[in-house]
């Protein structure tokens, strides 16, 4: 029998690390809210609290009606929640679970995915349930979920490719993650939360544009409104963003595996 016979099918090997994964998502669920099942609400309670809290607020301040106000700070800020979440939790992931890397199953960025998978699951579960009550409170229905699913979903890309590039910095160099955490918060007024690119003079709209989170802002603008805005954004310029940072992190996670000797 020759030797690439031997080898695994590719599906067999997609199938295992799925299964990895998800143990993965498993054991992270236990180690951060227990294993009482009134502890995985905290997930879902904490980016509906806090979304619910700046949606009150520009609510109060503003004036022109629900759809205007609640429906795009509350249901935006979830997806800069989502961004944030999974950045800010890099720093600490393979620290966290090193012991796990002797198992030879388990890769470092099977520790990122599960986390990642965690803190998406969950936000759009809340952004499902803010588009709800927006509508039951006497919104619109959104004019292309499908588009604001897909904003979700490239926001999740593009916070993975950076935490895949600071986990693989920060296991190298200590104190980099206050950095972040930083600015994480520096980049929310300049992450497309708080405006439309058309509200801004031009001279703005070409700086701003320049943040690949304002183009995902865009598209889930685009998908609540419709043309009751005018969009600006470039998915190409967002699919560079996602690309080259997880090209980098995952060559950088592959230098910290090998320097941290477990293989």
């Amino acid at each position: 029998m020759s030797q690439s016979a031997s080898r695994p099918l590719l599906i067999d090997c997609a199938r295992m690390q799925l299964r990895v994964i998800g143990a993965l998502i498993i054991r992270e669920m236990h180690t951060r809210f227990g294993r009482h099942r009134l502890g995985y609400l905290w997930l879902f309670f904490e980016p509906l609290l806090l979304g619910t809290m700046i949606a009150v607020i520009h609510q109060v301040r503003g004036t022109d009606g629900i759809r205007s106000n609640f429906e795009f700070f509350a249901i935006g800020y979830i997806l800069f929640f989502n961004f944030r979440g999974i950045v800010n939790r890099a720093s600490g992931t393979i620290g966290a679970n090193r012991g796990l890397l002797y198992h030879r199953q388990v890769t470092l960025p099977d520790l990122f995915y599960a986390r990642h998978l965690i803190e998406s699951i969950a936000c759009t579960g809340v952004m499902v349930v803010f588009v709800f009550a927006a509508v039951a409170m006497g919104g619109e229905f959104p004019d292309s979920p499908v588009k604001m699913l897909a904003s979700m979903g490239l926001m999740f890309l593009l916070a993975q490719g950076l935490a895949l590039m600071i986990g693989a910095a920060t296991s190298e160099w200590d104190g980099l993650e206050r950095f972040v955490h930083a600015m994480s918060y520096l980049m929310l007024p300049f992450s497309g939360l708080f405006f439309m690119v058309d509200w801004l003079p031009e001279w703005m709209q070409e700086i701003v544009l320049w943040v690949p989170t304002v183009h995902i802002f865009e598209l889930l603008r685009d998908g609540q409104f419709g043309d009751t805005y005018r969009p600006v954004y470039d998915l190409s310029y967002v699919a560079g963003w996602i690309l080259v940072p997880h090209l980098l992190g995952l060559a950088g996670l592959r230098l910290v595996r090998n320097r941290l000797g477990l293989e």
